[in-house]
């Protein structure tokens, strides 16, 4: 019974995000102690959630994670050099930014011009159903493929030099905790595994 309650918790803090290495420098061996979070958004709710959320997943007792949206609350001003500047000063041996800009769909958007159902417009002919009625009279909608989300990530040194960087591409629904966890929780295994945290 135990080891089906384990496998059935792993199962539910399985990560739906991949992550792709596109540059990586040789990690140096001194002890990484302090990692500053930066959700690359103009968007402050997004930009707070994504770095509350990744800091529970980050920190343990050997690394104690900072967050931008407190340290830097308008680092916006100066770009991100403006962090990188600050992790220098700060004692911070690792900076993680992931850019979240438009993470999430607005769900009120209008549709894509190719679904216009207008009968006067000259695409008329190629028109879809949108709705089937089965044997037995239900009425289904077509379904959508799952949403892929597709971020950059990149990792600093203390020193402001790049050392990593990669995407992270994520099967979740329009809920910010879930993609922050899948992403943060994928990216930390990627980092830990190459030796860079």
């Amino acid at each position: 019974m135990r080891i089906f309650l384990l496998a059935l918790l792993l199962a539910g803090c399985a990560s739906t995000t991949d992550v792709t290495t596109r540059y990586q420098q040789t990690p140096d061996d001194s002890p990484v102690q302090r990692l500053l979070l930066v959700a690359h958004t103009p968007e402050s709710n997004v930009r707070e959630t994504w770095e509350l959320t990744c800091k529970g997943i980050f920190a343990n007792r050997q690394l104690t994670v900072l967050l931008s949206h407190q340290e830097l609350p308008l680092w916006y001003e100066g770009g991100k050099q403006r962090i990188l500047d600050w992790a220098k000063t700060h004692d911070v041996q690792r900076v993680l930014v992931v850019e979240l800009t438009h993470l999430l769909i607005d769900a009120a958007a209008p549709p894509a011009a190719g679904n216009n159902l207008n009968p006067m417009d000259n695409n008329a002919d190629n028109l879809q159903p949108t709705w089937q009625i089965g044997i037995g009279g239900d009425l289904k909608k077509d379904s959508l493929p799952d949403t892929l989300r597709e971020h950059g990530a990149e990792l600093f040194d203390g020193n402001g030099n790049p050392l990593w960087t990669g995407v992270t591409v994520t099967h979740e629904a329009s809920e910010l905790t879930a993609i922050s966890k899948s992403q943060c929780s994928a990216l930390k295994k990627t980092l830990e595994k190459q030796g860079y945290l």
